[in-house]
């Protein structure tokens, strides 16, 4: 059945076209060959409708292969386009992800498809992507430091440079992943957009402001793609980032309770003053070309002795903090370790960075107010700003003054540059009842994993989501051919006997690495355990000519790119593994998950949101620790199928998924699928899906 007639205006049956356009001759099939027509996805999509017609509020879990940014973005745009222009502000769908990968797919994929799909039945919308602003570059602050080096840059920086200011002359958008060639890190740190350093309408940049284009083009947008950490720190300044808009989708849903924890939050850490002061080097101490000030019989600059003071306290507050902090720890702090300490009280050390930040900030307006040059008075006060900002967080936590907060701090072994200070609230549902499901909103939460153990009552509580529809759609991969699920009958019990537990699991990986000849993720709970199989691991995988990629902080996207690259390749990999990876096809045929994920109870957050359970009369244990690790295992499941052609095994080497009473839970979490406990059933299995590929 055919649309037809001009672009969409006016009110329309919502649900009927959108059951249309889903149908195997409707327009998505016309506008794509390989356009499959899902039962699944189509009454996603319906539901979806019906939601936004109705304003209210819809929970969709959409097993892997629904087809869910399809079944949500078709409906939305129908209804965007429902009454013209004539509310374009309260027709605006803000459609937000967790993973930038997903949010980059919407944008430069899916959006554009549909584009192209619906024109011909007469359906045209706008749409928009606007990221975190630190993934833009930020045209003043190439400048300056353009300006700042001088001669003092290697050959290679200044052409990088060079092109940089050149590029952005015509940009189309400032983000990092449309710049035609790599910035390396170091440099990007320099010129990427800094809302601290940000001078706006007042500064000599502001009309050739990349950021600045990206969020009119956000304005214009009926469809708006954003990442959860800025859809929340919208919500948390009462909405003074993005535009209104009348409608919100938050795709990866089950990671919006960590979002929006971490921007209700507050954190301090010792990075980010050694950052201030490293960007006051200008104007305290060096000239262009590397030479510094002299004296010259004048007074010392007043900037400069407030910089240094504050240099000198910082590095005694957080070797405070350090040797406070670990003193409380459950454990001593290893060489290389990470570890953490929830503080239970205010006041653990002096506050001796409030004095000297406040000196520094006085200097820096004072300096401000004298300068005849106004981009650099402008530049100084928001140097100023910043100050003032790390000073206030440095007492605000030290108070604890976070109202229901937990504050922790955590750290990297024993070295005092390492140290981080985190404050969040332990229950974000009442805030998100208030601001997000009691705003007049409809709101869309999706993911392929919202339910545990049949029931979406673990989820909605978390959030504060009242009443709401919810529906389960499953997969329409074929797991009994695809899959098979090897369970281990013999590792000891991880929580009474580690020792033998790593041994064996670490065997037994390697036994199924074997079977499956590489093309595995191996992935663990504990960076320990998996620094300890990546060493035993490497000489086998080395001599049978497999490639191993260690997951290191901040390496997941380069060694993610190399595996899937790699036919043999042997990944080990911690909880960013376990969700929001794509790796579908030959390159990934085997996930072996390591552990049951149970968050660790010594964890600050963990612990306190199981306090405040208890207090209420609850079962911590029933009702946060098992449905998250519930929810986490079927995630590092769905790592494996991604498509109808994928095949391959998922092993589960905690035997506490079948020796105790909760891991029928984990199972019955699983879609069905063959289950061995037979290496040889597995080597079978390769065995027989290589000679028929």
């Amino acid at each position: 059945m055919e649309l037809t007639g001009g672009p969409a205006r006016g009110r329309r049956d919502g649900a009927g076209t959108v059951d249309l356009l889903f149908r195997p001759e409707g327009a998505l099939a016309r506008a794509h060959p390989a356009f499959e027509s899902r039962p699944e996805q189509a009454r996603m999509a319906v539901e979806v409708a019906a939601a936004l017609r109705g304003g209210s509020h819809l929970m969709v879990e959409a097993g892997t292969g629904v087809g869910k940014s399809l079944a949500y973005l078709v409906p939305a745009i129908l209804w965007a386009l429902e009454d013209g222009d004539d509310d374009a502000d309260g027709r605006r769908v803000i459609v937000s992800t967790w993973t930038r990968a997903l949010q980059e797919q919407l944008a430069r994929k899916d959006l554009p498809f549909l584009e192209r799909a619906l024109l011909p039945a007469g359906i045209a919308f706008r749409h928009a992507l606007l990221m975190g602003s630190e993934n833009y570059l930020c045209v003043q602050r190439l400048h300056e430091l353009r300006a700042r080096r001088g001669d003092l840059m290697e050959d290679d920086e200044d052409r990088l440079l060079r092109d940089l200011a050149s590029w952005a002359e015509s940009a189309p958008t400032g983000l990092r992943g449309e710049i035609p060639r790599a910035v390396p890190a170091a440099i990007w740190e320099q010129v990427r957009r800094d809302r601290d350093l940000c001078l706006g309408s007042r500064g000599p940049f502001w009309d050739r402001c990349l950021y600045r284009r990206d969020l009119g083009r956000a304005r214009e947008a009926q469809i708006l793609v954003v990442n959860h950490a800025l859809f929340f720190l919208d919500l948390a300044s009462g909405g003074r980032i993005l535009p209104p808009h009348g409608a919100v989708i938050l795709d990866e849903a089950h990671r919006v309770e960590d979002a929006a924890s971490a921007q209700l939050g507050l954190s301090l850490s010792h990075r980010a003053v050694a950052r201030l002061l490293a960007d006051l080097a200008p104007e305290t101490g060096r000239r262009r070309g590397g030479r510094a000030r002299s004296g010259g019989g004048k007074p010392a600059d007043p900037v400069r002795i407030a910089a240094a003071r504050a240099a000198g306290a910082a590095e005694t507050f957080f070797r405070d903090l350090l040797e406070a902090g670990s003193g409380l720890a459950a454990r001593p702090a290893s060489a290389g370790g990470a570890w953490s300490v929830r503080l239970r009280r205010p006041g653990l050390v002096p506050d001796t960075l409030h004095d000297p930040l406040r000196e520094l900030e006085d200097a820096l307006e004072v300096s401000a107010g004298k300068t005849a040059d106004p981009a650099v008075s402008l530049a100084r006060q928001a140097l100023a700003a910043r100050t003032r900002d790390l000073r206030e967080r440095a007492s605000s936590f030290l108070a604890q003054r976070l109202a229901e907060g937990v504050f922790w701090i955590e750290a990297v072994g024993t070295r005092p540059a390492s140290v981080s200070l985190r404050a969040v609230p332990a229950e974000v549902g009442p805030f998100l009842r208030q601001r997000l499901f009691d705003s007049g909103r409809s709101v869309i939460l999706t993911s392929a994993t919202l339910a545990t153990q049949g029931s979406f009552a673990h989820m909605r509580d978390r959030l504060g989501l009242p009443p709401a529809r919810a529906l389960a759609l499953g997969s329409p991969f074929d797991y009994r051919r695809q899959a098979l699920l090897y369970l281990a009958p013999d590792i000891p019990d991880p929580v009474r006997e580690p020792g033998p537990f790593a041994d064996a699991v670490i065997d037994r990986a390697r036994a199924l690495i074997d079977a499956s000849d590489g093309g595995a993720f191996v992935l663990f709970t504990s960076w320990a355990l998996l620094s300890r199989a990546a060493e035993m691991l490497a000489a086998d995988c080395r001599r049978h000519d497999r490639p191993i990629f260690r997951h290191a902080p901040g390496e997941a996207a380069s060694i993610l790119e190399q595996f899937r690259g790699s036919r043999r390749g042997v990944l080990l990999g911690t909880l960013t593994f376990w969700q929001g990876v794509d790796v579908p096809g030959e390159a990934l045929r085997s996930v072996i998950l390591t552990r049951l994920p149970f968050d660790s109870p010594d964890d600050p957050l963990t612990e306190a949101r199981g306090e405040a359970i208890r207090a209420r009369g609850g079962d911590p244990f029933q009702e946060l620790a098992l449905p998250g690790a519930i929810l986490t295992f079927r995630q590092g499941f769905g790592r494996l199928i991604r498509s109808r052609d994928d095949r391959g095994l998922v092993a589960v080497l905690d035997p506490r998924v079948t020796t105790r009473g909760y891991g029928s839970g984990f199972l019955e979490s699983l879609p069905d699928c063959p289950r061995t406990g037979d290496i040889a059933e597995v080597a079978r299995f390769f065995g027989a899906a290589r000679r028929s590929g």
